[in-house]
């Protein structure tokens, strides 16, 4: 799909939610701050009755909050044991149909951990149950985009190029593009020339239409020289949050921006706050 402009919103409910484990609750807080999407977090696991569900559909189409949903932490395609990449694959399964009971278009999600395996050898295991997920979700008739994150440790599969070459492999697949997550993963990329550098690669090796259906992370980040460590919110990192809107706006991007700093919607309004100033 494709969007008419850039959309910033919450991973999970946010923080000044009365009721935070309710996500109707959160989409309505969402619309009330000003933002304008939600990101489902079902990072520990996929439960959320059909009667939720089917509400928190109705009330992001009423209020026009589109969501965006995570699955599971506790997902590995290249687990060592079959039945943990069937569990896997379950999981990922599980988050689409209840991401689509919910009205959800996009979804994310850690793919593998490398095992000390060859990234060509994982590559292919990934590929190839994605293809499996693709089918499936087809037969349940479910249309969502499958978004394998860019991941922020090393021994994480999901690196830039990893990521552009899936979404040419397998035709449901589009990459969820952390920048947080790649600068602590490269200990680069932290400059406005070089956010640039990026969308244009993904501009040229996808096609333009992929700057116009962005799934994107953001938070402030710490790290070290095997990735990322934790999440900070903006003002506490060193992150070029400032040069990647820029880069954003020069570059006409439109799609989803999700907040992921502790701060949740603080970070997330200052974001579109400072975009939307951008000339």
């Amino acid at each position: 799909m494709a969007f008419d402009k850039m959309l910033f919103g919450t991973a999970g409910v946010p923080n000044s939610t009365l009721r935070k484990s309710n996500p109707i609750e959160g989409v309505k807080q969402v619309h009330r701050l000003g933002l304008d999407c939600m990101q489902l977090e079902f990072a520990h696991g996929v439960r959320m009755k059909e009667e939720v569900s089917s509400n928190l559909r109705k009330v992001s189409y009423e209020l026009q909050i589109p969501l965006t949903s995570h699955g599971p932490y506790y997902i590995n395609l290249n687990a060592r044991e079959q039945d943990k990449i069937d569990s896997s694959v379950e999981r990922i399964i599980q988050t689409a149909k209840i991401s689509d009971m919910c009205g959800a278009e996009s979804m994310t999600f850690h793919a593998a951990f490398y095992m000390k395996d060859s990234p060509y050898d994982v590559f292919d295991l990934v590929e190839k149950s994605l293809n499996v997920i693709e089918e499936r979700l087809n037969r349940l008739d479910i249309e969502i985009e499958l978004r394998p994150e860019l991941t922020g440790k090393t021994s994480q599969f999901g690196s830039l190029d990893e990521l552009i070459q899936l979404t040419k492999a397998v035709n449901s697949c589009l990459p969820c593009l952390d920048f947080s997550h790649l600068y602590a993963r490269t200990g680069i990329c932290n400059t406005y020339e070089e956010f640039c550098e990026v969308l244009d690669l993904l501009k040229g090796e996808v096609g333009k239409n992929i700057l116009k259906n962005m799934h994107i992370h953001i938070s402030g980040i710490s790290s070290n020289s095997k990735g990322d460590l934790k999440h900070l919110n903006l003002e506490s990192s060193d992150f070029n949050w400032r040069g990647l809107m820029r880069a954003l706006k020069d570059k006409q991007c439109t799609g989803y921006v999700i907040c992921n700093s502790p701060n949740l919607e603080i970070d997330a309004k200052m974001l579109k706050d400072y975009y939307t100033y951008l000339q």
